[in-house]
């Protein structure tokens, strides 16, 4: 018999605090904790499960996600600066400003989606073992929410929906298994 009762509850707190980083002000501290509370719960998950597949993909995406946020604020910052030194002046989009920024949001765009599948894959090898559809579905919303960010940001609100389904699927989880599907 496995006891999960300590490992839902951060990953459920984890995903809630996500979730509320979007708060003015200390959204930002709510998500890192957020982020660091779901590392543990995945990481012990793994332990439980004997698969690090599930610590390991959440901990790719995590970094990719990183990765796209330094890179478009770098490009957009190299970018922007040209742009208020111009005093007045016409800039248009083909100028090197502009390009900078868009390839910015272009870069952004395309890591948060490729993140996204690593934290896709994480949550279906925990629908795998925990047999609890919302992991796979909390997935489901945070990937395809990716690809449409690309739509007016209409995916943020897929994104959004993803992290509560993951808190969800965390907090539903029971706190005790007889039995350990493996896969192979």
């Amino acid at each position: 018999m496995v006891q999960i009762g300590n490992e839902k509850i951060l990953g459920g707190l984890g995903a809630l605090f996500i979730v509320l980083s979007f708060i003015p002000y200390v959204g930002w501290i709510l998500g890192v904790a957020g982020v660091v509370l779901l590392m543990i719960a995945l990481n012990k998950f793994s332990q439980i499960f004997d698969d690090k597949k599930i610590f390991s993909n959440f901990l790719i995406g995590f970094l990719i996600s990183l990765a796209g946020i330094v890179i478009a604020i770098i490009f957009g910052i190299f970018s922007f600066l040209p742009l208020l030194s111009e005093r007045g002046g016409y800039r248009s989009f083909e100028s090197p400003s502009m390009v900078g920024i868009l390839l910015a949001v272009a870069v952004m765009y395309i890591l948060t989606v490729v993140s996204c599948y690593y934290y896709r894959q994480s949550f279906n090898l925990l629908y795998s073992y925990t047999n609890v559809n919302l992991f796979k579905v909390a997935g489901t919303f945070l990937f395809w929410g990716a690809v449409a960010l690309i739509v007016f940001g209409l995916g943020g609100l897929g994104i959004l929906v993803g992290w509560i389904l993951l808190a969800v699927a965390f907090f539903t989880l029971p706190t005790t298994y007889e039995f350990i599907n493996k896969i192979d």
